[in-house]
């Protein structure tokens, strides 16, 4: 019987580019160093004898030397075998990361537990001084590998290991299931429409576990197959079911059902709000969805967030009074924003019939008038109302 953590997907020095503060891209990039820390809290809870991980663990196949000392210092503070495989963003072909000087020296000198497993070769644990189990790794030797890296499995003769459990170690996106079906891609990782595994191909019967990466979110994809999520969350969810921010304890023996479940490491928290304007009262609403969703949180959290409607001048000011705070309190804010300004007569008076300040009425009489014309121009002249209206209620 092995127990075991299953993670994936890493990606130190993630850029975060869409991050326009420096200081919160640095916080981001830290964060996923930190859930290393967490991953091990979690390994000695629950008694994991090692820790696997599937691919991507770092963003490049040419990391800073920064991230790489980083890396190291933070597993070998685990104190735990870890195993790895390249995955595509730092596969493991000729002049990857995994061959320099410098890594190797760091590794040795931080991290002597870190196991790469470059050769699609049988990785017998007693080896490395662990219960019997053989690991049997599929790492990418290239970005895009055309063909299925679990292939080699299909003709292997498992005898050696008739009673030792059998876990498959790959990184890919499986028939029928990826990151172009699915859409889950962020905005710095594009889909990748190779490095395809065959799950139906695999010897049927002869693995006992299938740990999977690729995919940022927790799913079960066959009866023994998992992706397991990144360990700390690092998109913004597609869907009400996407789980990402954990790591899975998995406890398996041979020819046996394995005991799978998540345990949350992430510390970054990240929302969706999708809302729609019928009234100014809604804005009072949309406030308080927010309050909900971070509290009096500052530099945790990342929001998306989707708006829809017509508001008036008043409420439209005090909208982009509210975004400007959550510029500052979020590490990002995502805006998609297709709201209207809709004035309210009162509000047009007020600024088309200035007795004592003719310039602004007629900059406002002639505004109202594009306002009411072509539906680009009209806008942007509904904008102008706007900003307008501020100035005159703030004078």
């Amino acid at each position: 019987m092995l127990r075991f953590l299953h993670t994936a997907d890493w990606q130190i020095g993630k850029p975060y580019a869409r991050v326009a503060d420096g200081d919160k891209r640095a916080q981001l990039r830290r964060e996923r160093l930190d859930a290393i820390r967490r991953l091990g809290a979690v390994a000695r809870e629950q008694g994991a004898a090692f820790i696997l991980v599937a691919g991507d663990l770092f963003d490049s196949h040419q990391p800073t030397r920064a991230d790489v000392s980083a890396a190291c210092s933070a597993i070998g503070a685990l104190e735990l075998p870890v195993l790895v495989i390249p995955g595509n963003h730092d596969h493991g072909g000729p002049g990857s990361l995994w061959q320099e000087g410098y890594f190797r020296e760091e590794r040795q000198q931080l991290a002597p537990n870190l196991h790469v497993l470059l050769e699609r070769h049988p990785f017998e644990l007693s080896a490395i001084g662990l219960p019997t189990g053989v690991v049997l790794p599929c790492p990418l030797l290239r970005k895009a590998e055309s063909v299925d890296p679990t292939a080699w499995l299909r003709n292997l003769d498992l005898s050696p290991w008739s009673e030792a459990p059998r876990l498959v170690l790959a990184h890919g996106s499986i028939q029928g299931f990826g990151s172009e079906d699915s859409g889950d891609t962020d905005d710095e990782n594009p889909p990748v429409p190779t490095n395809r595994i065959d799950l139906a191909a695999l010897p049927a019967g002869e693995i006992d576990y299938v740990a999977l990466g690729d995919w940022h979110g927790l799913k079960q994809v066959g009866p023994r197959a998992w992706y397991a999520g990144c360990h700390e969350m690092d998109r913004f969810p597609r869907a009400a079911d996407y789980r990402s921010g954990q790591v899975l304890v998995v406890q398996v023996e041979r020819s046996a059902m394995p005991e799978v479940f998540p345990v949350a490491t992430g510390g970054i928290r990240w929302h969706q709000i999708a809302h729609r304007f019928s009234s100014d009262d809604d804005l009072d609403r949309l406030e308080q969805r927010i309050r909900d969703a971070i509290g009096p949180r500052s530099n945790e959290d990342l929001l998306l967030l989707e708006l829809e409607g017509s508001l008036s001048l008043a409420a439209a000011s005090r909208l982009q009074d509210l975004l400007q705070r959550l510029e500052a309190r979020l590490l990002r804010l995502k805006l998609r924003d297709r709201t209207s300004v809709a004035p309210d007569p009162a509000e047009l008076r007020q600024l088309t019939e200035r007795a004592g300040d003719p310039l602004v009425a007629r900059v406002a009489q002639r505004l109202q008038q594009m306002a009411e014309a072509g539906e680009e121009e009209g806008e942007l002249a509904r904008m102008a109302l706007r900003e307008l209206h501020r100035a005159c209620v703030n004078a």
